[in-house]
C-alpha cells in the first residue's frame, strides 16, 4: 500500500453492499439490506449525517456526523421499516461527537457503509475521502469528500448501476495509485441481483489544474463487463502503461464471439480529461 494512502475497509470478508428488491415493491419484507451486527465497525456513508437520541427522523438531534466518521454498532433495533423512500433497520451506534467525546445514539441504515477509503484522488497532495454505499433506487453512489471545504462545498458524487442494470446488487471498492496508473482511480466492482454479469468501473476524481481546497467532480472512465453464463465466460485481464496513461485490458471471450472457440482481444484505452477512450483493439 501506498504512504500516501489509508484504505480503510473494514471485515475480513469480501467489502460488499446489498440493496435489492424481490416481488412488490410495497412489501418491507421484499428487500434484501445489507445487516450489521453489535460490534461491527463501520463508516458514515453521508455528510452531515444526525445522529439521533431515538429511532425516529424527528427525534432530538444529538451529533452531526461528517463522511467518513467511523462508528460502532451497539444493537440493530425491531424489524425493517421505510423511511422516505428507502427500507432498512434502525441501528443504535457510538460515534464521536463535535468535542471528541463518545456518544450514542440512532442512524438510519441507507447512513452506514463498510467501505471507506481516504487517499490523494486528485493528485493535489492532500488527502480526500470517499465512500461507496447503495441509493434507494438501487444505485451504487460514489460520494468524494475534500475535508477542508465547507460543508455544503464539500462533497461531489457519482451514482453507478450494479452491472449497468438491475433491482439492486452488491458492490466493493479499490484504489489505484498514480504510481500504478499514471492517474489515481478507484475501482468499483459490482454485480446486479439475480444476474451472471459483472462490471468493473474505473472512476476518476477531477480538479482542474489539481488546485487545492477545491470541490472537483467524480467521472465515470470506464466501464468493463464481464459475463459467467456457461458456456459462454468473459474475463478482462486490465494492466496500466504508467507513463502513458493507459490501460490495457486483454479480453477472454469464450464461446459468445465464435460458438465453443475462445477468442482473446487486446483492448488499449487513453486517459484524458477523466476518461479511458478506445485506440484500438487486436486479437
Amino acid at each position: 500500500m501506498a504512504p500516501a494512502l489509508l484504505l480503510s475497509l473494514l471485515l475480513s470478508q469480501p467489502k460488499v453492499l446489498l440493496y435489492a428488491v424481490h416481488g412488490e415493491a410495497s412489501a418491507l419484507t421484499s428487500y434484501d439490506v445489507s445487516t450489521w451486527e453489535p460490534g461491527s465497525k463501520l463508516f458514515i456513508a453521508v455528510d452531515q449525517a444526525s445522529l439521533r437520541e431515538e429511532p425516529n427522523e424527528e427525534a432530538r438531534v444529538l451529533s452531526t456526523l461528517t463522511l467518513g466518521a467511523p462508528v460502532t454498532v451497539k444493537q440493530r433495533l425491531g424489524e425493517r421499516v421505510r423511511v422516505l423512500d428507502r427500507v432498512d433497520y434502525w441501528y443504535q451506534v457510538e460515534a464521536k461527537g463535535v468535542d471528541g467525546r463518545p456518544v450514542t445514539g440512532h442512524v438510519f441504515g441507507n447512513l452506514l457503509t463498510p467501505l471507506r477509503l481516504e487517499g490523494d484522488f486528485d493528485g493535489d497532495g492532500e488527502k480526500e475521502i470517499a465512500t461507496v454505499a447503495m441509493t434507494a433506487d438501487f444505485q451504487i453512489r460514489v460520494r468524494v469528500m475534500e475535508p477542508k471545504l465547507p460543508p455544503t462545498q464539500r462533497v461531489a458524487n457519482l451514482d453507478l448501476r450494479p452491472g449497468g442494470q438491475g433491482p439492486g446488487g452488491s458492490a466493493q471498492v479499490s484504489f489505484v495509485d498514480a504510481k500504478k496508473a499514471g492517474v489515481p482511480l478507484l475501482l468499483v466492482e459490482s454485480t446486479p441481483e439475480g444476474s451472471n454479469s459483472n462490471f468493473k468501473t474505473y472512476v476518476s476524481y477531477l480538479v482542474p489544474n489539481h488546485k487545492r481546497a477545491a470541490l472537483g467532480t467524480v467521472v465515470e472512465s470506464l466501464s468493463l463487463g464481464e459475463l459467467s453464463d456457461p458456456p459462454i465466460q468473459v474475463r478482462h485481464a486490465v494492466s496500466f502503461d504508467r507513463r502513458k496513461k493507459r490501460l490495457i485490458s486483454v479480453e477472454t471471450n469464450k464461446g459468445e464471439l465464435k460458438s465453443g472457440k475462445t477468442v482473446k482481444l487486446r483492448h488499449v484505452y487513453q486517459w484524458k480529461d477523466g476518461v479511458y477512450s478506445e485506440e484500438h483493439k487486436a486479437r
